[in-house]
This record gives structure tokens, sequence and C-alpha cells, in this order.
């Protein structure tokens, strides 16, 4: 008996294993594809987060040497023997020609850092404050030959035009005059109130005098700002600023983070008895 083939017959099923052998070659090349990808990801990321990891403390060590540049600033120590005056009006901290190593050398050598309580008492003074104190301060301490205190400093914040302005300042020991400040972080106008970082602004503070932060006077602000200033506070020594023309708003603002940050951090000296036994030694 003849058996004819059946519609297709052996030609469709060779067509059949053809297809499904093309189709199990593209899953596999796609798969290698996938796999590839990932494993380049994999290589990116690990290179990315070794990079990371490998520049993660260099840029610890830039933070900490530019916080240093402002500390030292502020507390009138310049590079080298450098003199103040032979720096233009237009210059910054960070013009100063600092060597790294002398600038931990001379932090190690000459500064204490000590984490100092805030009593309830004295809270009441930060209502107005934009500082984010919580139970203690940082006060930084300059200390002389004898490990007598000469000088301390601490951080400021306030308010501009368009933002956050942060500080550093620094007081004599008998907290009767300001060494000096320098503006850590400001968003300011460029050209107008961005110019409280520059030297001729800053200037103003060496020797500004801090008689009217007392207690008999505690209603009235401690610094005033003026328009103009006929000598410089180291020349002949006042509680005046010369502000910056244009820059009304960014003026009032560093003027109300001094009177009220200042008015808090002088009144817990004054009442520390020591800040060198009143707080203990903060490691950085």
């Amino acid at each position: 008996m003849w058996l004819s083939k059946g519609p297709g017959g052996r030609d469709e099923n060779q067509n059949t294993a053809v297809h499904e052998h093309k189709t199990g070659d593209s899953m596999k090349r796609a798969l290698t594809t996938v796999f590839f990808m990932a494993a380049v990801t994999a290589v990116f990321i690990a290179a990315l987060a070794a990079v990371n990891e490998l520049s993660r403390s260099r840029i610890r060590m830039n933070t900490r040497i530019q916080e240093l540049k402002s500390v030292m600033y502020a507390f009138d120590v310049m590079p080298g023997g450098m003199r103040e005056d032979a720096l233009p009006p237009n210059a910054s901290t960070g013009d100063l020609p600092w060597n790294n190593a002398d600038l931990i050398e001379i932090r190690s050598r000459e500064f204490i850092l000590r984490s100092v309580p805030v009593p309830d008492s004295l809270k009441p003074l930060l209502k107005n404050s934009f500082l984010t104190t919580g139970d203690s301060v940082l006060i930084w301490i300059r200390v002389d030959s004898s490990g007598m205190p000469s000088a301390y400093g601490f951080h400021l914040r306030g308010k501009g035009l368009w933002g956050t302005i942060e500080a550093f300042a620094a007081v004599n020991a008998d907290l009767s005059a300001m060494t000096g400040i320098d503006f850590l972080s400001q968003v300011e106008t460029p050209g107008l109130g961005a110019r409280i970082s520059e030297q001729e602004f800053k200037s103003y503070f060496r020797n500004l005098g801090l008689g009217r932060f007392s207690h008999t006077a505690s209603g009235q602000d401690g610094i005033s700002m003026v328009r103009k200033k006929d000598a410089s506070n180291r020349q002949v020594q006042t509680h005046e600023l010369q502000a910056i023309t244009g820059a009304t708003q960014t003026c009032d603002g560093v003027l109300d983070m001094l009177n009220t940050d200042l008015r808090f951090y002088l009144a817990l000296l004054r009442g520390a008895s020591g800040v060198m036994q009143a707080g203990t030694e903060f490691s950085e």
C-alpha cells in the first residue's frame, strides 16, 4: 500500500529545527551581551569606588587645610612673618602663601580645641541665632609659650541676602577686642555682598572693641556699622565697622550675626571660670 507524505513532510520538520537553532543562537548572543554589559558595569563601579576611597582622605585634608587657613587668619597669624598690610584690598584668605606643613605644625604647637558645655542660663541668648549648638560648643584656644590662653576662637552663623553666612571669629584673652574674622562660606552677590570675604572689609575687625558687650549694657548692640571710617581699629579702636557700599542687606546680616553670636560666646567665656578646665579636649 502506497502512503503519501503529509503537508510539509520532512522539509517542514527540517525548517522547524533550523528556526529553533537560530532562536537558540539569538538568545545565547543576547545573554552574552547582557553578561558582558553587567561585567563592564561592575568593573566601572569598582573603579569609581576605588578612586573615591583614594581621594576621600585628600578631600578631608584639603577641607582641613582651608579651615586652618581661616583659623590662622582670624587669630592674626600670618605665614612666614608676612605683614598683613602688604595684602591688596581684594585679597582673600586663599591668597595667603601658606605651606601646609607649617599650618599643621602651628596648629599642633599653639592651639587647643575644647568642647565647652552650654549652661541653660545662656541658651536664651541663642534665640535669634542661626547657630546649632546643642549642649556644647567648640572653642579654639591659642596658648602662649607658658601654656596660658592668649585668644579664643569660635564659629559664627548668620543669614545674608541670598543664603547662610558662616564665619570664624577670634577674640583676645581678656575679651576686650576681636583679633579677626574670616568668612568660611557665603553666597552673596559677586562684587557687592561677596566682598565681605575681601581683605578691605575684614581688616576693620582687627582690634574691634567689644566693651559694649557687657552685662550692664546687654540691651544695646555691641557692634555698629558706619558708611565711612577715617582709620582702622588697629589705629584707633572703636566698636564700628565700615560697611560695603551697595551691600546693605549683606552687611545687616553680618551685623546681626555678630551682635547675636558674640554676645553668647563672650558670656560663655566670662562664666566658664577658665575654659582650659571647663571643657573637654576635642580631637579633630
